[in-house]
């Protein structure tokens, strides 16, 4: 969001405009009316929205690759259509018996660490909205009100609450109003993942017809067991808080499932690693696909997403870890701990440190090489604005400026455009 109201000349409201629609379909607007930045979903319109073009109907997808939501570019190739896309399905939310159970435990790992976290990391930068906003998610963790907890964490993937971390309320909205788009960037993931694999041969804009169509369907032609054989593990996805994207195999593989895939597969391709440590774990769908007999996982997080993570986790059956608890094959730690006197065999970041405040990004740069010898990083470089303090950091500008590390490998991600994954050693 951004803009600043003073002196401005507020705009009209439609005469259709819904609030709560307006909220769905924009994640940072409703974060910010949460935290008190703004009175409400009409005044941000009038302020910003319409100047902003935000929108404020569910959308209705053009013809055009994208469907004018997304932009032609983020696909792999320029293709002007794809046929036989496949339907986009919406798991309901799924309670369980052990719901009061988990959100209990995640309640008691959140409160030990209240007053425990360095103001700085958790109040500056692009995820400082979480601390602030979703009333019901604090009041529930603060009151230790069990049953509204996992009532929010069962809708997890169609909430606010996965917005910047997975797909949440937002993408939802547009899904179920414009599934074509959905559907193609669905395949597109798909297809990406296939090329990286060596199953699905790669277009040159210098041999053919580079912009074809794909030729049927993307989702029968690219075999599941293909793929799972040459990844080495189950390309699965848990029932749990209510994942939408495509039905692949006996469940629902949402389209953020694809690059945690590809990452844990790119970790395999570099060695066993008894111990992994991944630092910023989104809602944990890396430490999903990177389980293994003897593997010792850590996440390293703020004390909000860990909530998220324990939740996915523990729902999803693995063997798991809080603060404050006896230590399991997954531990999910608030980020503090980094400073733990332990040592690993890997550290992971993934589209995070580039968000974070320049000095604690530094912070983590320092501190991943004295606890392990090998840095898996998967991040952009664009430097844009994070706030109104200070730009995006850039991961080869920390390790320049670290000065401790050797870089093995650089490559463009295979999975998403504007990024790079990158391999660095402890010298």
């Amino acid at each position: 969001m951004r803009g600043k109201s003073a002196g401005r000349r507020p705009d009209p409201l439609p005469p259709d405009f819904e609030p709560a629609l307006y909220l769905d379909l924009n994640a940072d607007v409703a974060m910010a009316v949460e935290a008190g930045h703004i009175a409400s979903a009409e005044e941000h319109y009038r302020l910003f929205g319409r100047r902003e073009g935000r929108p404020y109907r569910p959308p209705a997808a053009s013809a055009e690759l994208g469907g004018g939501l997304a932009g032609p570019w983020t696909y792999r190739y320029p293709y002007r259509a794809w046929p036989d896309l496949p339907a986009i399905a919406f798991a309901a939310p799924r309670p369980s018996p052990e719901d009061e159970t988990i959100a209990r435990r995640l309640i008691a790992a959140w409160q030990s660490g209240i007053g425990r976290s360095p103001a700085q990391a958790d109040n500056e930068g692009m995820w400082a909205a979480r601390m602030q906003g979703f009333p019901a998610f604090h009041r529930a963790l603060r009151n230790g009100d069990t049953g509204l907890l996992a009532d929010l964490l069962n809708n997890l993937f169609q909430s606010h609450l996965a917005h910047g971390i997975a797909m949440g309320r937002t993408m939802a909205t547009l899904a179920r109003n414009a599934p074509t788009p959905f559907a193609a960037s669905w395949c597109d993931r798909l297809l990406r993942l296939s090329e990286a694999l060596g199953l699905a041969p790669v277009r040159s804009p210098e041999q053919g017809d580079f912009a074809a169509p794909l030729a049927g369907d993307l989702a029968h032609r690219v075999k599941q067991a293909r793929l799972e054989a040459e990844l080495g593990f189950p390309l699965t996805f848990p029932d749990v808080g209510a994942p939408f994207g495509v039905r692949y195999g006996a469940g629902i593989l949402p389209e953020h499932a694809f690059s945690h895939a590809y990452a844990a597969w790119r970790v395999g391709q570099l060695g066993e690693f008894g111990r992994v440590v991944e630092i910023g774990g989104g809602f944990g769908g890396l430490a999903w696909f990177l389980q293994r007999p003897g593997r010792r996982y850590t996440i390293l997080d703020l004390p909000f997403t860990n909530v998220l993570q324990g939740w996915f986790l523990l729902k999803a059956g693995l063997d798991v870890s809080l603060a404050g608890e006896p230590e399991a094959a997954i531990r999910i730690l608030p980020w503090w701990e980094i400073a733990r006197n332990e040592s690993y065999d890997l550290a992971i970041n993934q589209d995070s440190l580039p968000e974070m405040p320049p000095e604690t990004a530094a912070m983590y740069i320092a501190r991943i090489r004295a606890i392990a010898p090998m840095f898996y990083s998967i991040n952009q470089e664009a430097a844009a604005p994070n706030t109104e303090e200070f730009r995006q950091v850039v991961v080869p500008d920390l390790i320049a400026a670290d000065g401790g590390y050797r870089r093995l490998n650089r490559q463009l991600f295979w999975m998403r455009d504007g990024y790079v994954e990158e391999v660095y050693a402890r010298r």
